[in-house]
């Protein structure tokens, strides 16, 4: 068992580092286990947006981290193009580490679309380091989520356990939230 563990650590470690970016940022998931294949061209940035509330005003709007990390694109059933990707939305708290209250992950893959099941999910900003300028800050976070199909019960996909993490991921902060802080 230690050496199955020691092998799977050292694995997850060539993983890591193989994924690096241009930005020096990485990112890692497993899938029910197995890694989630990135594109080879693929940027590890990120986004501080705004996010629009709902129409029924349950969900307020706010502002948000948001990255998304491609894999790879095929045709799918009638021909459409797919692309699967895991895509991170994370209420934006300047300088704030520690388990986030508010996120959501989504993931598109083997033809599905999946969401978040929050009860069972968990996500650790572990860095949050601004630069020099203020313009952009370097984002770190672990993930353990459970995935669960768009189309649940009536699609009989089981459920999906997300692990991973992303590191060092450069964030771009629009000139309107400087303003604000």
């Amino acid at each position: 068992m230690r050496i199955l563990t020691a092998t799977l650590f050292l694995l997850g470690c060539f993983a890591l580092t193989s994924f690096q970016g241009d930005d020096q940022g990485a990112f890692y998931a497993t899938i029910d286990g197995k890694p989630f294949q990135l594109r080879s061209d693929q940027l590890f940035r990120g986004l501080v947006s705004n996010k629009a509330g709902s129409m029924d005003g349950r969900e307020p709007a706010k502002t948000v981290i948001s990255a998304t990390f491609n894999g790879p694109s095929y045709n799918a059933a009638e021909g459409r193009l797919f692309n699967e990707n895991i895509a991170v939305e994370i209420n934006y708290e300047a300088d704030k580490k520690g388990e986030a209250k508010t996120y959501t992950l989504g993931m598109q893959y083997q033809s599905g679309n999946y969401y978040t099941v929050k009860e069972l999910s968990k996500l650790t900003v572990t860095q949050f380091e601004w630069e020099s300028d203020k313009k952009h800050f370097h984002f770190s976070a672990d993930f353990n989520c459970k995935l669960r199909s768009w189309g649940a019960p009536a699609d009989g996909k089981k459920d999906i356990s997300l692990k991973g993490k992303m590191t060092n991921i450069r964030v771009t902060v629009p000139s309107w939230v400087i303003a604000k802080n």
